[in-house]
């Protein structure tokens, strides 16, 4: 027989439960979530790297978090306007957008964007960062920066390509120059693929781009120095710009990003599940495919990046105007 005592404390139970959500609002939906697909937006066209890794790593989060994680291609203004968009959305944690550095810090240095990198979003965490090499065919007579800036400066007329014309890896070429008496002229192109197959096919002398390790290693381009803020571990030897004594970095990042207002417990899920995937031996096995590096960063790391980065490159367009 259930004594009234005992049928007295599970209503009050009963009771607390049912107020909790109002009690503690930041409780109501946390047990729940996620509870329908996940929208994984890539600012980018099918089949790039920054689509292939962030499908790759969709894939391993979903059983992480119990719900699909559906990958969106919003390619547009270099990414700018699925960052928009983006900030434009219900924070509710149902839209993660994977974002390079072009719109989180060289495209807003240079332009208004209609958001703000930092208090339109929250990060999540940063999965990876292609290193940017400069580049010139194995046959090529400079087998170092110093030889190949030398030579322009000397009078030869040399060429050099990259991914669009304000690009990150254009405007810290643009500032080696200026920092130097080399001529080179600039040769834009719609995407790093093409740069790559230009320089191959002997259309430019210098390509600016990522990816290219296997071609070096199969000596088809020779890498002559690294734009990153670290060298590349594939080629230890080669120096950074910085290393090489010009003090310019372009550090190249692939984070996620929600927008900002999500619940910290979302955000928390969220995070851990894609930390996870990201740290996990079948994604270093996929972005080693790729020739794409695992590089993984705090959502607080990341805003760092970005802010510092903002700084430079405001600086950096400043300069360039004059």
């Amino acid at each position: 027989m259930t004594s009234p005592t005992s049928v007295a404390v599970r209503r009050y139970f009963f009771v607390v439960a049912a107020l909790l959500p109002l009690l503690f609002p930041s409780l109501a939906g946390a047990a729940d979530y996620p509870s329908r697909a996940i929208s994984l937006i890539v600012p980018y066209g099918a089949g790039g790297t920054t689509d292939i890794s962030a499908r790759r790593l969709a894939a391993l989060a979903e059983p992480l978090l119990g719900q699909p994680v559906v990958v969106e291609n919003r390619p547009g203004g270099g990414g700018i306007n699925a960052m928009r968009g983006l900030a434009a959305r219900k924070a509710d944690g149902y839209a993660v957008i994977a974002t390079t550095s072009s719109p989180l810090f060289v495209t807003p240095a240079l332009r208004p964007v209609g958001y703000d990198p930092i208090a339109d979003f929250t990060s999540l965490m940063n999965y990876s960062g292609p290193y940017h090499g400069v580049l010139v065919r194995a046959d090529s007579p400079y087998r170092s920066l110093d030889e190949l800036l030398g030579a322009a400066a000397a009078g030869k007329r040399l060429t050099y390509g990259t991914a669009g014309a304000l690009s990150g890896p254009r405007l810290t070429f643009t500032a080696l120059v200026r920092k130097t008496s080399a001529d080179l002229q600039h040769v834009p192109f719609s995407s790093a693929s093409s740069v790559t197959a230009a320089l191959l096919g002997g259309h430019i002398d210098i390509g600016l781009v990522p990816a290219y390790r296997d071609m070096v290693r199969g000596e088809r381009l020779r890498l002559l120095a690294v734009l990153d803020d670290s060298r590349d571990p594939d080629f230890p030897a080669v120096p950074t710009l910085t290393d090489a004594g010009y003090a310019i970095e372009f550090p190249s990042i692939v984070g996620l990003m929600v927008p900002r207002g999500v619940p910290a417990e979302r955000v928390e899920r969220l995070r851990a599940a894609f930390a996870e995937a990201a740290a996990s031996e079948a994604f270093a096995r996929d972005m080693d495919k790729l020739s794409q590096p695992v590089r993984i960063l705090s959502g607080e790391q990341m805003d760092e990046v970005i802010q510092r980065n903002l700084a430079v490159y405001r600086s950096l367009a400043e300069e360039l105007k004059r």
